[in-house]
């Protein structure tokens, strides 16, 4: 595993994923599959595709540009990906997982200043905006609600909250995007039961239990 991936981010994406009852996902643009590998440890039937195979192990080919390459599965993940995509290829990708059958939708966006140069845009509040562009000249702005609105454009049920590590370091705030199509409980807790994994594990408890009681399964 390598030290400088960032891993308060893999686990925040496993538990929303686990949240969700996923058991298939894609990670889209998935560099060199370290969160595929980490998915799969956790018991998900998980895949990667990227436009470089870096490890053919866990990744196939797609370009997110075409979005008929990306394969379809239960859920997708984007993790710091929609920030090197020009914004007219997001909404292209969002109908490709509509009209494909993908149920839920997890992006990790920065909403920080980067200096990485094949950033197309960064993801900021609007609130926001005014004051970067004061501060650093002119930035490439993708506000997080424009990217909420693409989604719910297609029907999805969307909810957006800073990661995890964003809570312990606000100064290199990222946040998270869940996009779903089933009405789902997480996503109305998922603010509040993000901010710790013993949370979420009580939650998943609860709810195995509940649903047991519930359909006697």
């Amino acid at each position: 595993m390598r030290p400088d991936y960032d891993w308060s981010e893999a686990w925040d994406i496993y538990w929303m994923l686990k949240c969700l009852g996923v058991r298939e996902v894609v990670d889209v643009g998935c560099g060199n599959g370290e969160l595929v590998k980490y998915l799969r440890g956790g018991g998900f039937r998980a895949t990667g595709c990227d436009i470089v195979i870096e490890d053919p192990r866990a990744c196939t080919y797609c370009d997110i540009t075409k979005p008929e390459t990306v394969p379809i599965a239960e859920a997708w993940v984007f993790q710091h990906v929609l920030e090197h995509v020009p914004k007219e290829s997001w909404k292209p990708l969002f109908k490709r997982a509509y009209e494909g059958g993908v149920k839920h939708i997890v992006i990790v966006a920065p909403g920080h200043i980067s200096s990485d140069p094949t950033h197309v845009c960064n993801c900021f509040t609007p609130s926001m905006e005014g004051i970067l562009e004061g501060k650093f000249g002119r930035v490439n702005v993708c506000s997080v609600k424009e990217l909420t609105d693409m989604l719910k454009e297609f029907g999805y049920t969307v909810r957006q909250f800073p990661d995890s590590h964003s809570i312990e370091a606000p100064w290199s705030l990222d946040y998270i995007v869940i996009a779903s199509r089933v009405k789902h409980l997480t996503l109305r807790l998922a603010p509040w039961i993000m901010s710790s994994g013993l949370a979420f594990w009580l939650f998943l408890k609860l709810m195995k239990r509940l649903r047991r009681r519930l359909f006697r399964v």
